[in-house]
């Protein structure tokens, strides 16, 4: 079985202290990082974008810096719409993994300076079927959620992805975006893992932001093909402000 740790959505700035709607998103990272780690260790890790609020290479130093002060595994990133594809690919390993008898797939669902999702054709022609079993790992979510000012925001072509994960045999598609706990079942699963630093509240038809803190999900990788799951949450206070918001 492979342990593999997903985190998401942590919205850095190069400076550490720097914080985005009153958290530290650097300090909120940190918490999960240290409560993950408290857990074991894992066999690989996968950052499912928006790593970065500024993106610099500054800001993707930081957090691979922090990252591999708590964690020594082989590390897959995808970008987010916060993140800025060229810089994230110069500084970033977005390499697909082979391990044991899986293969992880990254697959890129962010367009530079948008906020929705869509997914290229050569993107899903990644996604053939082999003689491993398959995990996919994204930004953007394929499905409606339940949250409307974030559905408008979902992969596009979500259907068609869909369709590939299931051409190709995929055991689960595991994204980030929604700053909240996202599970459906069937064939492949969807997973969707709250952020590192501040969540969004569920089934809003507006903005709005949760109190609970942020967390990150362990995904068990099974001999088998199969998918176990566990979300957890850091002791991190979340105490935001609606003013402190990121102004270039």
């Amino acid at each position: 079985m492979l342990r593999v740790l997903q985190v998401t959505d942590c919205h850095l700035f190069p400076d550490p202290d720097a914080t985005l709607l009153g958290v530290c998103t650097h300090a909120s990272l940190g918490a999960v990082l240290q409560a993950a780690r408290a857990e074991g260790a894992a066999d690989a890790v996968l950052a499912t974008g928006d790593i970065a609020q500024r993106p610099s290479a500054e800001t993707y130093r930081l957090f691979l810096r922090t990252l591999e002060s708590y964690f020594d595994a082989p590390l897959l990133c995808v970008p987010g719409n916060h993140d800025h594809g060229a810089t994230f690919r110069a500084e970033l390993p977005t390499e697909d993994l082979a391990l044991d008898g899986w293969r992880i797939v990254g697959l890129d669902t962010h367009v530079d300076d948008v906020v929705g999702g869509t997914i290229a054709g050569a993107e899903l022609e990644r996604l053939a079927a082999g003689d491993v079993h398959l995990l996919a790992a994204g930004h953007h979510c394929p499905v409606n959620t339940g949250c409307a000012w974030l559905d408008q925001h979902r992969i596009d072509n979500g259907e068609e992805l869909l369709q590939a994960l299931r051409d190709a045999g995929a055991s689960a598609y595991v994204f980030g975006h929604i700053h909240q706990p996202f599970h459906g079942d069937g064939a492949p699963r969807l997973l969707g893992t709250p952020s590192t630093c501040f969540q969004f509240a569920h089934g809003t038809p507006t903005f709005a932001i949760d109190s609970v803190g942020p967390g990150y999900r362990w995904l068990e990788l099974g001999d088998d093909g199969s998918v176990g799951t566990r979300l957890r949450r850091a002791d991190f206070d979340i105490v935001v402000d609606l003013e402190d918001r990121d102004h270039p």
